[in-house]
């Protein structure tokens, strides 16, 4: 008799939950999928390959946070800003040009060399030519290389221009390229993401 009303209970606990699960499928379905604002603005990007590339992308917590930002469009940016009414002008401080999230990272100062550099490192890995990299790139990384290694490669070279944000206003080519190596021997130091990336990132090595 105890096994009965034991088993009849445990019944009753599998029914609820299924019974749960299904009332909460059907108020999802009922409601809709939410975007994201970014998504709403971008509705014919492949956001779930830009969410999966920031995810698996092998770059330290602080670099994956700054390119979680920069993909989501919340820099404060005078462009931004004005949309929200906290700044009178959308013009950037150091030049006469609109200061959006693409001007501060590939425009600016020495964004415009930085991102060219980088580009000439990814055509290296990638065999092709620089003015095949999109500049989207950096915005909406939403490409899908083989192998996954050099996937990993380009990620870890886009993401790593978000460094820039730290320190837009002293920020050199060479001091970008300090970086980059010093981020490479962090990297390379974990056997874990060495295997990640492999050789793809010797390519920082070369000053052609």
């Amino acid at each position: 008799m105890a096994q009965l009303v034991s088993r009849l209970a445990m019944d009753w606990t599998v029914h609820k939950k299924r019974l749960y699960a299904a009332v909460l499928t059907n108020i999802r379905v009922a409601a809709g999928s939410p975007e994201m604002r970014i998504q709403k603005l971008w509705p014919n990007t492949d956001w779930t390959r830009i969410w999966k590339n920031l995810k698996e992308a092998p770059v330290s917590d602080n670099t994956r946070c700054t390119w979680y930002r920069v993909l989501h469009d919340v820099t404060p940016t005078n462009a931004r800003l004005y949309r929200i009414k906290m700044t009178p002008s959308i013009s950037c401080q150091r030049c006469t040009m609109d200061d959006r999230l693409e001007h501060r990272l590939t425009e600016c100062g020495e964004g415009r060399n930085i991102w060219q550099y980088t580009k000439t490192r990814i055509a290296l890995i990638l065999r092709t030519i620089p003015s095949r990299i999109p500049d989207e790139w950096i915005l909406r990384p939403q490409f899908n290389i083989w192998p996954t290694r050099l996937n990993n490669a380009v990620l870890w070279l886009i993401a790593s221009v978000t460094f820039r944000l730290h320190q837009r206003t002293t920020l050199t080519l060479s001091d970008f390229m300090d970086f980059l190596l010093r981020a490479r021997w962090k990297l390379l130091n974990h056997t874990r993401c060495r295997n990640l990336v492999g050789n793809y990132l010797t390519v920082i090595d070369y000053n052609k």
